[in-house]
């Protein structure tokens, strides 16, 4: 990698490309490489030039920020933006480091850089280390207390007043709302509806409006779906 962030915007409202050049310029860890209005004349440009990320705007004429994704190398990190949230979860398969949803405030904007970041610059080697405290959880069923991994549980769904706990070998019933039980569980597990949490960690497939865990298509909802795309944006290799 260079010393700085070499950037490529490709987008055909000028305004919006306007507003991520004024961005970059807040930022002197970036370097805008060149900005195109259309896919095609960009990926003329990538054939004989490289740069760490793209910023993509998905909805382009003649050729799709998604179709041009499917042409470039698997490994090119790109940041798309659209001002359609539904095509979040279609950008997965690609190697996309966020997705700005217009219009994009700076605020976001950095976030998204905090990110690529990530990606990009050598993370210390974390040490390895035993079970931790909140590996565990210990619920209340009845009149019996039982300590559950953190590990086996799949997923998390709403019955009324109860919760219904979905592990690898059973589910157990507990008296707790929904609210409560999001706040004492680890980052791994993600609120997607009023009536489910998951476990990312047995997150198998992903869908415009869907998720399937442990062989069941669950929905996500409007309403916690950023914050869903998010965390998994998190875990993108």
């Amino acid at each position: 990698m260079s010393a700085k962030i070499t950037c490529l915007i490709i987008e055909d409202e000028p305004p919006a490309m306007q507003l991520l050049e004024d961005y970059m310029q807040k930022l002197p860890m970036l370097e805008l490489k060149g900005k195109f209005y259309d896919a095609i004349e960009a990926l003329e440009y990538l054939k004989k030039n490289s740069v760490d990320v793209i910023f993509l705007d998905i909805n382009l004429p003649v050729l799709s920020g998604l179709e041009m994704a499917a042409l470039v190398p698997r490994e090119q990190k790109m940041i798309f933006t659209t001002a359609y949230a539904e095509h979040a979860l279609d950008s997965f398969s690609f190697h996309v480091i966020d997705y700005l949803l217009k219009p994009v405030s700076f605020k976001r904007f950095l976030q998204a850089i905090q990110k690529l970041q990530l990606h990009i610059l050598p993370q210390p080697v974390k040490e390895v280390t035993g079970p931790k405290q909140d590996d565990i959880l210990f619920i209340k069923t009845g009149r019996t207390v039982i300590r559950l991994q953190m590990a086996d549980i799949i997923y998390i769904e709403a019955h009324k007043e109860y919760l219904c706990i979905h592990t690898s070998q059973q589910k157990h019933l507990v008296y707790k709302r929904m609210k409560e039980m999001a706040a004492s569980l680890p980052d791994c597990f993600v609120r997607i509806h009023n009536s489910y949490i998951v476990n990312l960690q047995h997150v198998q497939k992903l869908g415009q409006q869907l998720v399937e865990v442990a062989g069941r298509e669950l929905p996500v909802s409007a309403g916690y779906k950023e914050t869903f795309q998010q965390h998994i944006q998190q875990h993108m290799m």
